[in-house]
């Protein structure tokens, strides 16, 4: 035991600046409608069984493969990989998957973007090409500089999607093909459209091609949808991508960042078999050493708490308020835009007090809200009472 007391508590002075923090944080959660944040958490149970079992003051940690057999370390691995199997289930996987609980979805992309480079370079002695629209996520952009991959911006339809026919005239047909495909452009919300894409790289016919999905956002309520068009964007059997990164702080409601990937199986002998005989000889295939215990615990008690049904409710939700915000913002004289099966809604600027007030997302002359589950039509009126103001 150590021989400092350590305090309970900060002083009194500091304990009040957080307070205070704290109050101004919690009275302006539900005016942060430009970003796919889920301000009903429901995590209270959560903290308060991390405080009744004790587990709030022990150190826990994420290491490696979570289907690994044997770890003297304390770990949760159990629980992440029911948090995997469920989530690879609902994108259509049907067992043939590997996955990891990620820090977020920019660390799924870029074990999707290191695992389809490392795929690619065995199947060819030419380096990979990336390819990535203008309007997906600005982490692949980065992930490709930090990655040394050569990347090519495709350009996109005015919709947000990107431009099979600009993928066709700078796809290059000697070198390998790593495809990074967006569901959910993050401005317009748009989804590219995966068998163009299929379509363009059977006919160009490069030496190798692996697809990889960033469906931060829309990959947590598409499979939950009635819509079965909507359901085969993100169902692996029927598109035939090879990974995808989710975010768990967006349709999963978590209160910090965190995330799953999820690839064919298959994928992982492509892998340099880094085994690491301190950590008993265990295999690394995941980029991050050490990952977040607690992530992968929160987002196995959002699923048993929420259930599929729950899910279910919550994407038709989402839905059903993304077309009462559209349709009052027509009837305040302005024209809204939404792309199918989008929760994200961009419209004409409006004042700054007004983008500023709601911390709306600003693109040029647009600015967009993305609508989550805490949404209620009281909320929408006011909101389209502000952008028409």
């Amino acid at each position: 035991m150590k021989d400092v007391i350590l305090q309970k508590k900060p002083d009194e002075a500091v304990l009040r600046r957080l307070t205070a923090a704290a109050n101004s944080l919690v009275a302006r959660r539900d005016l942060q409608a430009g970003y796919p944040f889920d301000q009903e958490t429901n995590l209270t149970g959560f903290y308060e069984w991390l405080l009744e079992t004790g587990l709030c003051n022990t150190t826990l940690i994420s290491v490696g493969s979570p289907y690994k057999e044997a770890w003297d370390m304390l770990h949760v691995d159990e629980f992440e990989r029911e948090v995997i199997d469920f989530i690879a289930g609902t994108f259509g996987f049907h067992g043939n998957h590997w996955g990891v609980v990620t820090n977020g979805g920019t660390d799924g992309n870029l074990h999707g973007l290191y695992f389809g480079r490392k795929t690619l370079e065995a199947q060819s002695d030419r380096p990979p090409i990336l390819y990535v629209s203008s309007e997906a996520h600005y982490s692949v952009q980065k992930l490709g500089d930090i990655l040394r991959i050569e990347t090519r911006i495709i350009g996109v339809h005015p919709s947000g999607r990107m431009d099979a026919e600009d993928l066709r005239r700078q796809l290059d047909p000697e070198r390998p093909a790593l495809v990074a495909i967006a569901v959910g452009g993050t401005f317009k919300g748009a989804i590219d459209d995966q068998r163009e894409i299929d379509r363009v790289l059977r006919e160009v016919n490069p030496p190798a091609s692996y697809r990889h999905l960033d469906v931060a956002l829309f990959g947590g309520y598409l499979p939950w949808l009635d819509d079965p068009a909507a359901r085969e964007q993100v169902d692996q059997a029927v598109m035939g991508f090879d990974s995808l990164a989710v975010s768990g702080h967006k349709f999963f409601a978590l209160n910090e960042p965190a995330g799953v990937f999820v690839c064919r199986k298959e994928i992982l002998t492509h892998l340099n078999r880094l085994t690491v005989p301190y950590l008993g000889g265990i295999v690394m295939p995941t980029i991050s050493c050490s990952r977040s215990g607690f992530d992968v615990l929160k987002l196995f008690w959002r699923i048993m708490t929420t259930k599929p049904e729950g899910f279910r409710a919550e994407a038709k939700h989402i839905l059903a308020m993304t077309k009462c915000l559209v349709e009052a913002l027509r009837e305040r004289g302005v024209e809204p835009h939404v792309n199918p099966w989008s929760n994200t809604v961009y419209f004409p600027r409006p004042k700054e007090e007004v983008v500023h007030r709601w911390c709306m997302a600003c693109s040029g002359e647009y600015s967009h809200v993305v609508v989550m589950q805490y949404f209620t039509e009281e909320l929408v009126k006011k909101l389209a009472d502000d952008i028409a103001s």
